[in-house]
């Protein structure tokens, strides 16, 4: 009997290894190999695919060497620099290829019509990839991550809170949150008889954090600071979990790192959740920061709807609080940055900025109504505009076929990935001439549909139906901190800063922003 009973484990275990090992083959070398063919046989290549690794220690090699020095001097060609796979490998393969991310394949589609046909697609061929367990702890099952129905319930929770004339209500936060932070400036260039080093990176992420912290949440700003200085700290897990292979299932061991991540997000889950707690209760309105219009959208959604997803309500508008806090911070943080920069490289810019502010604003601080005047087509709207083409928060965007699909000729198997590099198609002469690279705000001058060749050859915020919910409220934002500093300050590059641009979560200078501050009398 026992020896039946040993037979009948060491058989199960021979027929559970064999199933493992053919599994195994399948996903690290049969699929991979056939999709490679595939391709090859329809002239698209790459770099050969290795079992299991794929192409990643080329990755690895490839970013080290970029990211080993800053640029050796203030270029606008960084895709050396921020996308260094791209740069080596479509000069041996093309324009567009494939690579591996481990056993996946990665398509670089840089063709805008094709990247069109991706985005605006609505038969829902074409999916967002699953975000790594990282990146999830980031933005949970908000709005960045979210597909199908549920991300439709959500979009039409959080539309309202963006709409302009709500926007417009928040104006007089952000100005007296800019007033403060200009006063600091001050204050250190009279101390220091004039010109000033400062590190605006720095200065704006404290600003970016303040103004999202208020118009979030209100009067619960302090608390909404915490969750802010909270989700700092798991960007930086992040940045480092984003170095090292992820090996499936080890999400769930108590490891140190793991127990860190957990902490972190209970420590967010409970700020937020006693945030909204508060609000329930409130006898006259959830209040009109982004919060209380969330959850004013919320109350109002049909009854069918609301009673079909009430076991999610609350988790819900923490997730959506996670993601507005995170990704508009950093979207804005990245806008001014570059801004500044490119304004205190490009001083006659900055004079023709300067002179559009004061005629009018003046002395005075902007207002709503009067900020409606600096559209893309005025001086500060078309710098905005040339900043977000040069240096675009995000780099590049991903989606994944959910079946076997034909791309105008091509034909892309099940679960290939595909790579639109938004950097590429914002600086390509073929969508924008000879001066792609080059500073240029007055291409913008007849407004965003004359300035390119190909309407997807700009889009900052992304195309289609998940454009960036928050798009306006970021533009409105830099406006007024804009204006604001050129009515207050001549500013200049320091000698100190070294240009290394690096995608992050988004695109951000690695060593800080340093310029130099001298009042304007």
């Amino acid at each position: 009997m026992v020896e039946w009973w040993v037979a009948a484990t060491k058989w199960s275990l021979s027929l559970l290894l064999s199933s493992i090992v053919y599994r195994a083959i399948i996903l690290y070398l049969w699929r991979p190999l056939r999709v490679q063919k595939l391709f090859r046989d329809q002239g698209i290549s790459g770099p050969p695919y290795s079992p299991i690794f794929g192409n990643l220690k080329e990755l690895a090699k490839l970013s080290k060497a970029a990211f080993a020095s800053p640029l050796p001097h203030i270029t606008h060609d960084i895709v050396p620099r921020v996308l260094s796979y791209y740069h080596s490998w479509s000069s041996l393969y093309g324009e567009q290829f494939v690579f591996w991310m481990g056993s996946k394949p990665r398509f670089i589609i840089s063709d805008p019509e094709l990247c069109k046909e991706i985005l605006s697609n609505k038969l829902g061929f074409y999916k967002r990839p699953a975000p790594s367990i990282h990146l999830h702890d980031l933005f949970a099952d908000g709005l960045v991550t979210l597909e199908g129905e549920k991300w439709e319930q959500h979009r039409r929770m959080v539309n309202p809170a963006f709409y302009m004339e709500k926007l417009k209500a928040m104006v007089p936060t952000i100005v007296k949150l800019t007033s403060i932070m200009l006063q600091g400036w001050k204050m250190k260039a009279e101390n220091l008889y004039g010109c000033k080093e400062i590190n605006v990176s720095e200065e704006f992420k404290t600003l970016t954090a303040d103004v999202i912290a208020h118009t979030g949440f209100g009067s619960s700003y302090a608390e909404g600071k915490e969750v802010f200085i909270l989700q700092q700290q798991q960007q930086l897990l992040f940045i480092k979990l984003a170095k090292s292979l992820y090996i499936p299932g080890t999400r769930f061991l108590p490891t140190a790192v793991n127990r860190y991540r957990w902490e972190l997000k209970q420590k967010i889950i409970a700020i937020l959740q006693r945030i909204i707690d508060k609000r329930w209760t409130l006898e006259d309105g959830y209040g009109s920061d982004l919060l209380g219009l969330m959850l004013s959208a919320l109350e109002e959604r049909p009854a069918e709807e609301a009673q079909k997803s009430s076991k999610m309500t609350m988790q819900e508008i923490i997730d959506e609080c996670k993601t507005f806090f995170l990704a508009g911070h950093e979207t804005t943080l990245g806008l001014l940055t570059w801004a500044i920069m490119l304004l205190a490289i490009h001083p006659e810019w900055q004079e023709r900025a300067r002179e559009e502010v004061l005629f009018y604003f003046g002395s005075s601080h902007p207002d709503a109504d009067l900020l409606h005047n600096l559209k893309v087509v005025t001086q500060v709207g078309m710098v905005l505009h040339e900043t977000l083409r040069l240096y675009p928060p995000a780099v590049s965007i991903f989606r994944e076929a959910r079946q076997d699909v034909k791309l105008g000729t091509i034909l892309v198997p099940e679960k290939t990935v595909f790579s639109l590099p938004i950097l590429l198609l914002h600086t390509s002469p073929k969508l924008w001439g000879a001066d792609a690279l080059e500073f240029n705000p007055s291409r913008f001058e007849h407004g965003l549909s004359k300035a390119c060749s190909h309407p997807l050859g700009f889009m900052p915020f992304g195309s289609g139906p998940h454009i960036c919910v928050g798009q306006n409220f970021a533009l409105i934002e830099a406006k007024i901190v804009i204006s604001m500093i050129l009515q207050n300050f001549r500013i200049q590059i320091s000698p100190a800063y070294v240009h290394a641009p690096r995608q992050l979560l988004t695109l951000q200078p690695e060593y800080g922003m340093q310029i130099l501050v001298d009042p304007v009398m």
